[in-house]
């Protein structure tokens, strides 16, 4: 069992409610962020904080030098731009610089269902699968997760105000699951060796499109009166190029769309823990 984990991106929508669950299953963590006073809020206690930037091996280096494990949950975001430094590029191969003769004996990576075998030409997209393969080829046991969409997005990127953003439109279902059953599954992952070199998808128990997800949301979402707000796909691309946060979610929602997702998670549940929420639930905590 890993007893010392560090957590890169511990106080991100995902990274945040997963911490906590490796807390509470009696880990030792350490939180490796930009901002120390911005961030030591979020968690009050159970968590050793390290100031420091991906872009320095050095800070990386010493964040993790005492670690058994590594979970990295980090990703671009629309500020990123291509050709300039990218976490999921630049910051994974200073992880992987990083991890070369250190104590770390597992690194887990929260990845994406739509990475695993994206054959576009976008480069947020690429950047993800390429850091599947260099943690795989890192040497060190890896853990890889591949999620279906996480239910924060309801309180996270698709909220604006009142309104929930579904851009485009898709028949395709995904299976929602709450960020801290996953963070259950993560935890796990650190207790057995079965989890080693191995690479699980992330699926909650239902299977929902985008519309229908939203509708369940907004009617067990007592706290907040919210409604739909769609915007077609082709005035989205249009917009995109003079508003900076939607030239880069289109891309990705237009990926996200076009995903036939199929059940994947029966080894996830058998091997890490069955989801218990779901997204009726969620609405209302």
């Amino acid at each position: 069992m890993s007893k010392k984990i560090t957590v890169i991106g511990a106080t991100g929508m995902i990274g945040k409610p997963v911490t906590k669950e490796l807390i509470k299953a009696g880990f030792e963590v350490t939180a490796f962020v930009r901002s120390i006073d911005k961030e030591k809020h979020i968690f009050p206690s159970g968590v050793t904080f390290f100031e420091g930037d991906l872009k320095s091996k050095s800070n990386i280096s010493e964040a993790i030098k005492d670690a058994d494990a590594v979970y990295i949950s980090i990703s671009a975001s629309p500020s990123n731009k291509e050709g300039e430094f990218n976490p999921e590029k630049e910051g994974i191969e200073n992880i992987v610089s990083a991890l070369q003769g250190s104590s770390v004996k597992q690194v887990g990576y929260l990845s994406s269902f739509l990475a695993r075998n994206y054959t576009g030409n976008w480069w947020v997209m690429n950047a993800k699968k390429q850091a599947i393969n260099k943690i795989k080829n890192s040497g060190i046991p890896y853990t890889i997760f591949y999620p279906s969409n996480f239910m924060e997005n309801f309180n996270g990127g698709m909220r604006d105000g009142n309104k929930i953003n579904i851009i485009g439109t898709s028949n395709e279902k995904s299976r929602w699951i709450a960020a801290s059953d996953f963070g259950k599954q993560a935890a796990k992952s650190f207790e057995t060796e079965k989890a080693l070199n191995r690479e699980y998808a992330v699926q909650g128990l239902e299977s929902l499109t985008t519309e229908e997800a939203s509708k369940i949301y907004i009617e067990n979402h007592t706290k907040d009166k919210l409604k739909i707000a769609k915007l077609p796909m082709g005035m989205a691309k249009f917009l995109s190029l003079f508003i900076k946060p939607l030239k880069f979610a289109v891309p990705l929602i237009d990926v996200m769309n076009k995903n036939k997702e199929t059940f994947e998670a029966q080894k996830t549940w058998d091997e890490l823990g069955k989801p218990t929420i779901t997204l009726s639930q969620y609405a209302k905590m």
